[in-house]
């Protein structure tokens, strides 16, 4: 198994894990954190989302799903391809609203260009440096690295706050 193999079956395994937690929410439980300190899980994955679609894009040069597909209407935002949701006050999350199928939806468009960029990527561009938030630079391989990392500790959040919101049971083997 290639290394990109790897990195491809760990982010679905991981979508797997966020759909388990999805799976009988409302949409209104996408809103609701442990305190107004905290992120809730709509914001979360919405911000999880953009990331991955941010890096891969650069990557693939292509333009990010967030636009193409329209995504940033059906979220009620504006066509910014750097709202990530990195330095957003807690007012702006507090007020953040998604729903589950916008969520699934985006996050789907979002899988399927990154497994198709998995598919062709060569050594060489894994290599190429890219601009990452902040204005600092990192090769798309280590952009690759960030994205598995952040998926990780999202997924986590995301759990964490899925047995918050509903109690112990919902991850039953």
């Amino acid at each position: 198994m290639q290394q990109l193999d790897i990195l491809a079956s760990a982010l679905q395994l991981n979508a797997g894990l966020v759909q388990r937690a999805l799976d009988g929410l409302s949409d209104d439980d996408l809103t609701k954190r442990p305190s107004d300190q905290c992120n809730p899980i709509g914001w979360t994955l919405w911000h999880q989302y953009r990331y991955e679609d941010r890096v891969v894009s650069g990557i693939t040069g292509e333009q990010q799903v967030w636009l193409s597909e329209g995504w940033h209407d059906k979220f009620g935002m504006s066509a910014d391809a750097d709202q990530l949701g990195m330095g957003n006050s807690l007012e702006q999350v507090g007020a953040f609203r998604a729903t589950l199928a916008n969520l699934q939806g985006y996050g789907t468009g979002v899988r399927e260009k990154t497994l198709a960029c998995l598919q062709t990527i060569t050594p060489e561009e894994l290599g190429r440096e890219l601009e990452a938030p902040g204005g600092a630079t990192r090769t798309a391989g280590a952009s690759l690295g960030v994205l598995l990392l952040d998926h990780f500790h999202h997924s986590g959040q995301v759990c964490y706050l899925r047995g918050f919101i509903t109690g112990k049971g919902w991850f039953a083997a």
